[in-house]
């Protein structure tokens, strides 16, 4: 980064994740009238550094809007300098009690001293979309697109997909409706426990009963029902496997939309209109929804 012949105040730290004992040090300088640099060493993604470069951009960010410079620098073993640098070297501390945090308990959740800008971002990073909507509605596929657009931002993601579930870890059970609760049931203790190691989940499933979402609000503490509109004649005619032919036909039983009920759901935070939207419109408006991703020109 070279901004003209600017002098800055330049902080170099992990901020893993940024909180209140960091924006009392910058706050302080920005109240001086400096010019300030923010300089997140890139280091490797562990227990104690469980955020991403982009991530910790993404914190100091929200909180000072453009206020401050961002850049990302190597990772540090030692900072060397020699005599008459022609700027200062000093150590600055907040005052004791804002400094007295723990990096872990903040990482956790459990230390309230961060701002809350950087909270709420924090908690969106271990969040669970749980995509619901008739068969062929475009749940897989919009669920892998979100994934590609995640990762490629520098957020942990994992999809929970009704089909590898199914023939995997609930090979036990059918599709009664009682082999369905269990079903969700399983995947959402699944989810919560990506969700409180910090792994943002994405989960696909047809869901079709009020009861069944319910029951998994009640287990994922950080949830949201994103609800795939599509009309049942549309999605029999994407159905490349046949399913909707072959359920029609009685040859396959208890099958959602045709001899198993789907129930809309009256309570979903987003809905979507796969019928007439585009893939690409889909996921953006999804992250837009969800205040995950700040729009451009709040960058």
């Amino acid at each position: 980064m070279y901004n003209g012949h600017k002098r800055y105040a330049l902080f170099i730290g992990r901020w893993q994740p940024f909180h209140n004992g960091h924006k009392y040090l910058i706050d302080e300088a920005l109240a001086k009238g400096e010019n300030v640099c923010v300089a997140i060493r890139d280091t490797e993604i562990s227990e104690q550094n469980p955020y991403t470069a982009v991530q910790r951009a993404e914190m100091i960010q929200r909180v000072y809007n453009g206020k401050v410079e961002i850049i990302v620098i190597p990772d540090i073993k030692s900072i060397n300098i020699g005599r008459n640098v022609g700027y200062d070297v000093n150590i600055v501390e907040p005052p004791s009690d804002i400094g007295k945090i723990s990096g872990t308990n903040v990482r956790s959740g459990r230390d309230s001293n961060v701002p809350l800008e950087v909270a709420e971002y924090i908690r969106r990073l271990r969040m669970t979309l749980w995509l619901t909507g008739l068969p062929c509605s475009g749940k897989t596929t919009l669920s892998k697109r979100l994934k590609e657009e995640l990762d490629n931002r520098g957020f942990r993601t994992v999809c929970l997909d009704a089909d590898d579930v199914r023939s995997k870890l609930n090979a036990d059970l059918g599709f009664s409706k009682t082999d369905r609760m269990e079903n969700l049931r399983r995947v959402a203790h699944v989810a919560k426990l990506f969700n409180d190691n910090g792994i943002f989940v994405i989960a696909s499933f047809v869901s079709p009963l009020n009861e069944n979402r319910q029951m998994i609000r009640k287990i994922v503490d950080n949830f949201k029902l994103v609800y795939l509109k599509c009309g049942l004649e549309v999605c029999a005619q994407r159905d490349v496997k046949g399913m909707y032919k072959k359920a029609r036909a009685g040859q396959i039983q208890e099958f959602t939309g045709v001899s198993a009920p789907f129930e809309e759901p009256p309570d979903a935070e987003i809905i979507i209109d796969t019928e007439h939207a585009g893939i690409n419109d889909c996921v953006n408006e999804i992250l837009d929804k969800i205040g995950l991703i700040k729009k451009a020109g709040n960058a």
